[in-house]
């Protein structure tokens, strides 16, 4: 019976050792199916737990997930390349949102001791997902690194989610070796891009030398940056995807486009004090990522294609953002001027959302159809709370937006922080996040195509769940429109089982630009919400098919419409009522 049941503990141990490569258990906490809980820096004492158990994991099984602990540090002494065979998932032990949660997230970072230090850093060679982590582009002792993320393939889907990202010297993610990779930022935390003295490195993605099959960046708050955000450059990307998101003095460009991106949805997003470096023109430092005609980049920069690029249909979707530019920024360029920076007084603002050049096309709508350009909120949130992001920050963005354009500066924009202050906090990122970008307006709240808060939804975790179980309408919604050419009118459901058919007063009146019409249906029909001059002439047409018994509202912009008195008209099979607003610019 011993010598059978020693045969059996044989073949278990031969089992146990064939899946698990020799050294992976010195790593690995625990074992939870196809899930291993990776020992951290304090468990260890070394660094290198995560990279060495990825390496080791050999004959790891379709469905490996490396799960990393909540508050974990995991430093990295050189980079890691991922897995060529298979895909790669890290994620951290808590899927809670980060801006609404306590726990902290794991760190991944380089690393730093007597025999020196590295900047850490992964490099994907197959698919790639990183979720519920904090990413530090660094060291403990200050190192900063160029970017962390960097492809090692072509073709392959990339996923960040939940997120915190921090200090780069040029971008978070790159994948300029290869082309036709697809990238999906979601619910990510953004802050402190910068470090290195220029004033273009500092933002998330880059893309020099490849196109880039898919951007999409969706609920993602971005908050202190001097350089570009998002580098597209002018290698045309399949489909880019902009919705609801953040971005909070943000130095330089938003969106570099260079003006030849087509196939680009840009919606629900708050950008405010961003885009405000001033622009010369033919500035030869700059020149390989200016507009291709020179001219200055507002958030939405679209030109005419040259002849030597392929002749596509300019398709793309701006509708239901924000803009707002604190009164220290509006003219950025005149005080450039006024110091003659390099000697020249030639500097032109970009705080803008689209240059002349821009707004013609996006008006012609003989040549671009698919060009289509919906409302814009010019207003700053009533924030609930943003520490001094919109007090000294912008001191502090300003004083660096002007002196950074100088070809001789050596200006670095100051990482921000509220709590964790100190160089030995380097790799610490303020913890819980310090603000709170959820808003009181009552007209951005239910401002979205969708109906929903403009911006980052992760602030509104109502909201959010509502859009989670609508997302595939709620896309669809925006992609059929991009294809067609039309804006989205977000007619938001608000159920209940009403009695009577009404229209109720639109909120705020009088309004500028956009203001919410509410209307109930107390039976299901084919119903029309219109908007009609003082002479009586249709100006708009906000609703108009199959509805079922319910309450509705919609948001109504009068963007492109004169100051003065319109009527409002609700009709159904059996019911029409009407009543007036008050525009006033």
């Amino acid at each position: 019976m011993k010598k059978l049941f020693s045969f059996f503990l044989t073949l278990l141990l031969l089992s146990f050792s064939s899946s698990f490569a020799q050294g992976l258990m010195d790593y690995v906490d625990e074992i939870r199916g196809d899930t291993l809980v990776i020992k951290d820096y304090y468990d260890m004492g070394e660094a290198n737990s995560l990279s060495n158990a990825i390496a080791a994991d050999t004959d790891a099984p379709a469905g490996r997930v490396y799960e990393l602990k909540t508050a974990g540090w995991y430093p990295m002494s050189a980079t890691l390349t991922t897995p060529a065979d298979r895909p790669t998932v890290i994620v951290g032990a808590d899927d809670d949102i980060l801006v609404q949660r306590q726990a902290a997230p794991p760190i991944i970072s380089g690393y730093s001791d007597e025999g020196g230090s590295s900047a850490g850093g992964i490099t994907w060679s197959h698919d790639l997902t990183v979720k519920n982590t904090s990413i530090i582009c660094g060291a403990p002792d200050g190192t900063y690194g160029w970017a962390f993320f960097n492809s090692g393939a072509a073709d392959r889907k990339i996923v960040f989610q939940n997120n915190m990202m921090e200090h780069n010297w040029w971008v978070f993610v790159q994948s300029n070796a290869h082309s036709g990779n697809r990238l999906f930022f979601k619910d990510n935390y953004f802050v402190n891009m910068s470090g290195r003295a220029c004033r273009r490195n500092g933002g998330v993605y880059d893309n020099v030398d490849n196109n880039t099959d898919t951007i999409y960046v969706e609920n993602n708050t971005h908050v202190m940056a001097q350089g570009y955000i998002y580098k597209f450059r002018n290698y045309p990307i399949k489909f880019i995807y902009v919705n609801h998101n953040n971005f909070i003095n943000c130095s330089n460009v938003i969106f570099e486009t260079q003006g030849v991106q087509s196939n680009s949805i840009i919606t629900n997003n708050i950008f405010v004090n961003s885009n405000v470096q001033p622009f010369r023109p033919n500035m030869t430092e700059d020149i390989s990522e200016q507009a291709i005609d020179g001219l200055p980049q507002g958030i939405i920069d679209v030109a005419v294609l040259p002849e030597s690029m392929e002749q596509v249909d300019r398709k793309w979707l701006v509708e239901a953002n924000l803009v707002y530019w604190d009164s220290r920024l509006t003219d950025l360029a005149a005080e450039a001027n006024n110091m003659a920076v390099n000697g020249f007084t030639t500097w032109m603002n970009q705080a803008m959302k689209m240059n002349e050049r821009t707004k013609s096309l996006f008006d012609d709508d003989t040549n671009y159809p698919y060009l289509t350009e919906g409302v814009w909120y010019e207003k700053l949130p009533n924030f609930a709370n943003t520490a001094d992001l919109l007090t000294d920050q912008v001191d502090v963005l300003k004083e660096f937006s002007l002196a950074t354009i100088d070809t001789t500066s050596t200006a670095v924009m100051p990482y921000w922080r509220v709590n964790s202050l100190g160089s030995e906090n380097f790799i610490y990122s303020d913890w819980p996040i310090p603000i709170d970008l959820s808003y009181s307006d009552e007209d951005l709240k239910v401002g979205g195509t969708d109906g929903l808060p403009v911006g980052d939804l992760n602030w509104f975790p109502d909201a959010k769940a509502t859009f989670l179980a609508n997302h595939d309408k709620y896309f669809g919604d925006l992609v059929e429109a991009l294809e067609n050419g039309h804006t989205v009118t977000a007619v938001k459901e608000l159920g209940g089982v009403p009695t009577q058919f009404d229209l109720s007063q639109n909120y705020p009146n009088p309004f500028n630009p956009t203001t919410v019409i509410t209307f109930t249906l107390p039976e299901p029909g084919n119903v029309t919400l219109k908007v009609y001059n003082a002479l009586g002439q249709e100006v708009a047409t906000l609703v108009d098919g199959f509805k079922t018994a319910q309450k509705y509202q919609v948001t109504f912009d009068a963007s492109n419409l004169a100051s003065g008195v319109y009527i409002y008209t609700l009709q159904s099979d059996n019911y029409k009522v009407s009543k007036k607003m008050m525009l006033i610019k």
